[in-house]
């Protein structure tokens, strides 16, 4: 729910007119909801060879004074918490607490980022205890198919993540700048390093969430026999009209020019549900995919379109069955599949239809006389279905790295007595185009069943991996812990004058934090 859409609805209702509210900058900063702080305390159990053995995981997040959306999410940071990894024994704990703050709510990753930067954080800390590298670490306990995950969803796809980790460290030339590094480290103010995170997201809502929205879509064919997709997903930049007509199009083996999109007034479409969640491209897709198919159906079943046909010989069919029955209109409604089993109050089965898969490195450098941290190369490699639209995806992916990298080590909430201390662009600092390194994408493609032509959703997914393989790569450069993010200059001159203190970060959730905390113990 959008506490704006609220403020506007019930002006209208108590004006009995249209309501429109444009906020201004400093209104906006201050009033709009944020992403949610959050605290992931681990406690874990190792073999002496580094494989996880079993897990305590205590995950919290701060509300803010009354609640949006906290227990969605929170439900997906739970979830995600685990990583993709086999852990024989595990139990995660998570609340959401209220604070004298504005109300946080959704934003990029829906609780994913936090309690993924926690464990991949901490799967460092767990490498460096053992005495094994990362990688190793993690190649031990990746999950592989027929393997569960925390929630006991079997993983079905054939998806291959020792060999995606090596493709991304072969990409990035990994081995040799560590190694290079070890070695130019000690005499250079300028400290370099290299790390990589390993996560996954899934795809559409939690659990029953897409059984219970029921979603519909429509196609319907105008006057000049055009298809025209009805869905209520917005686009607002990321290509929804352009994917949905592209898969349309695909189907019905017309050229993309032909398809048109309508507004997305409810007055008008069906309720094909929010676009969130990393939902749109795999779930509206694939119900764009099958009301093309039925459209096609009810054509041919007319004796009307033959098996092949031409962009022509289609226009022409549709003109002729609309002038025969008045109007030709298809729909599709999800239907859940039949070994997706999912328990609300047990937090047991499938929790996801689908989940993509990534690596991403980060190269980075800490000049130790200005503190300030440089991302100066980044690797995103992914595992996404199917690409439908390389230039899209490739956009995707490039978008959520950069928010990535400013959620890192820039973008910090203050707050004060409840109100945000930073509301101006000049103390809240995100990064420009200026500020961001090459990112070089990657696409790995393992289609899934429940997406149009084998796609997944990736809207979420590079959001999640920037901040934990920065802040691994600033540990590999200073050989100082951090715990938080973001990271600034200040924090990292207050570690390096002291390497041994504790940030009063990891001890409690304070509303004046912006961004994760994690604390770890490694047994």
């Amino acid at each position: 729910p959008s506490v704006i859409g609220c403020h506007a609805a019930l002006l209208a209702m108590k004006s009995g007119r249209p309501v429109k509210m444009v906020y201004d900058r400093l209104e906006d900063m201050a009033a709009t909801t944020k992403r949610h702080p959050s605290r992931t305390r681990h406690r874990t159990a190792v073999s002496k060879d580094g494989r996880l053995l079993g897990g305590e995981i205590e995950f919290a997040i701060d509300g803010g004074a009354y609640v949006t959306l906290s227990p969605v999410v929170l439900s997906r940071g739970t979830i995600h918490a685990a990583g993709p990894y086999n852990w024989p024994n595990l139990r995660i704990r998570a609340k959401a607490v209220a604070t004298n703050c504005p109300p946080h709510g959704a934003f990029r990753g829906f609780g994913a980022p936090q309690s993924i930067f926690g464990l991949e954080r901490h799967m460092d800390l767990i490498a460096k205890t053992v005495g094994i590298t990362p990688e190793e670490l993690r190649r031990r306990n990746f999950l592989e198919p027929g393997g569960a995950t925390a929630t006991g969803q079997l993983i079905k796809d054939p998806i291959d993540l020792n060999g995606m980790l090596t493709r991304a460290l072969e990409e990035s030339g990994y081995h040799a700048k560590r190694a290079e590094f070890v070695k130019t480290n000690p005499t250079s103010p300028i400290k370099r390093g290299i790390g990589f995170a390993t996560f996954m997201h899934g795809a559409g809502f939690t659990g029953s969430g897409e059984r219970r929205l029921n979603s519909l879509v429509a196609i319907e064919v105008d006057d000049e026999g055009s298809p025209e997709i009805l869905v209520s997903s917005t686009e607002f930049g990321q290509g929804t009209n352009t994917i949905l007509c592209q898969v349309a199009a695909q189907t019905l083996h017309i050229p993309y020019k032909n398809v048109r999109i309508a507004q997305p007034d409810t007055h008008r479409v069906p309720n094909s549900g929010p676009t969130v969640a990393s939902r749109t491209a795999m779930i509206v897709g694939k119900l764009v995919e099958d009301a093309s198919h039925n459209l096609l159906t009810c054509m041919r079943t007319s004796g009307l379109l033959e098996e092949t046909y031409t962009p022509e010989q289609f226009c022409h069919a549709a003109l002729a069955y609309k002038q025969k029955h008045g109007e030709l209109r298809a729909t599709a409604r999800y239907q859940a599949p039949g070994d997706i089993f999912w328990d609300d109050d047990k937090y047991r089965g499938d929790a996801y239809p689908a989940y993509a898969w990534a690596v991403y490195v980060a190269e980075v450098e800490v000049d130790t006389r200005t503190y300030m941290t440089e991302v100066k190369n980044f690797w995103a490699l992914q595992e996404v279905g199917k690409v439908l639209n390389p230039v899209l995806a490739k956009g995707q992916v490039e978008g959520g790295v950069a928010q990535g990298i400013g959620y890192a080590i820039y973008e910090k909430c203050v707050w004060k007595d409840g109100v945000m201390a930073n509301n101006q662009m000049t103390n809240y600092i995100m990064p420009t185009s200026a500020d961001l390194p090459p990112i070089h994408v990657l696409f790995e493609e393992v289609p899934s069943i429940h997406g149009p032509f084998g796609a997944k959703g990736i809207g979420e997914l590079p959001m999640d991996g920037p901040a934990p393989a920065i802040l691994n790569a600033i540990e590999e450069a200073t050989g100082v812990c951090f715990n938080h993010c973001p990271l600034l200059p200040e924090d990292i001159f207050d570690k390096l004058a002291n390497p041994t203190s504790i940030s009063a970060d990891s001890s409690q959730l304070q509303p004046a934090v912006a961004g994760p905390v994690f604390s770890g113990t490694t047994s």
